[in-house]
């Protein structure tokens, strides 16, 4: 039988000191408050870089979650996901951390909450005219546009649709060379901006404070000499609607008249994941394969006489002065809102087509 070893002095002292050393990172602990969140966009498919993000979050304030508790926290995360960008591509979700009892710190854990923020088109853009200088789309008309017009003499027997006007860029210069338009715009600030505008300059306009996709919207039927939808579908979200606008726009036009639209459309080849799909929505510039677009276009009456970049015809035509229209036009209309590098796979074209 081997007696018990005796616990030397050192020994002791040693044992004492970790002792006393944990109870002082207790109380550390204890009186260590953390509180925080963090504000992602709603894109359903990036839920796993999601999770390891909050995960590495909890990590690091010594919080140790169960494998039952991180995947009741997944599905949660994964739930408010769907439900935000079902609602609005603009949704943001919040995950919030925080003591649930403040008195005791760290040691009570982290109680955790996970919210959406919905936002609509609508409210973005009335932000806008609240947080943004300067012109909100660029003070130029579209030169695509200017130069199409050139065509129809005189200009007042030429009657334009301008879709989705915003404060009126265009719709007011149409209206100054001579043109009737009509202009669709969904936000009622904007609409009304362009109203005042019209009306003090006495300028032949009509402005329909709408969603053109608004089933009750009634339009004037083969009335148009062309219809404008510049910056409009980047905001869709299916090609559904695509085809429902083309199609309703095929109607509103005369016969031989012009539709110009642009929209995002992908390189050859190129076959986007989910991922791109969703961050292009939340980014405005929802895009369109090639054969998307070719089964969208399949059956309307429309002959497409161009396809060109938006940012390289627009770089050379518009005055030196007016380029680039905005701080954020050279990125966004080459795709590098989703995809920030030197050659994305995506770009807004131009697309000009005749009314067969």
């Amino acid at each position: 039988m081997v007696a018990n070893k005796p616990i030397s002095f050192s020994d002791r002292q040693n044992m004492d000191n970790d002792i006393l050393s944990n109870a002082i990172l207790l109380k550390v602990k204890r009186l260590t408050a953390a509180s925080g969140q963090m504000s992602l966009p709603c894109i359903p498919s990036m839920i796993d870089e999601y999770m390891d993000q909050f995960d590495r979050i909890l990590k690091s304030l010594g919080q140790q979650f169960t494998q039952e508790e991180m995947t009741a926290l997944r599905e949660l995360v994964a739930r408010k996901l769907a439900e935000g960008y079902n609602q609005s591509p603009h949704s943001r979700i919040i995950f919030k951390y925080e003591p649930p009892d403040p008195t005791q710190g760290l040691t009570s854990g982290l109680k955790l909450s996970v919210l959406t923020e919905i936002l609509s088109v609508e409210q973005k853009y009335q932000r806008w005219l609240t947080s943004r200088q300067g012109p909100l789309f660029g003070s130029h008309a579209d030169a695509k546009l200017m130069d199409v017009v050139k065509e129809f003499n005189p200009p007042s027997s030429a009657p334009i649709l301008d879709v989705g006007a915003g404060v009126g860029r265009n719709t007011l210069a149409l209206a100054r060379r001579g043109h009737p338009v009509d202009a669709v715009e969904l936000t009622p600030e904007f609409a009304q901006i362009i109203a005042k505008e019209a009306q003090e300059n006495q300028l032949r306009v009509r402005v329909i404070q709408s969603n053109i996709l608004n089933p009750s919207l009634q339009l004037p039927q083969k009335s148009y000499q062309l219809v404008l939808v510049s910056e409009v579908i980047s905001h869709f979200r299916n090609n559904q609607d695509v085809r429902i606008l083309l199609g309703r726009m095929c109607n509103a036009i005369k016969p031989g008249g012009l539709l110009l639209f642009n929209t995002f459309l992908t390189d050859p080849g190129y076959e986007p994941d989910n991922r791109a799909r969703e961050l292009s929505q939340v980014q405005w510039s929802y895009l369109i394969t090639r054969s998307e677009f070719n089964s969208i276009m399949a059956g309307l009456p429309l002959e497409i006489l161009s396809d060109e970049s938006v940012y390289e015809y627009e770089r050379s035509h518009l005055p030196s002065e007016s380029w680039p229209p905005t701080g954020w036009f050279e990125n966004w209309s080459q795709g590098r809102d989703v995809f920030p590098i030197n050659n994305p796979p995506i770009s807004l074209r131009w697309i000009l087509c005749r009314v067969n």
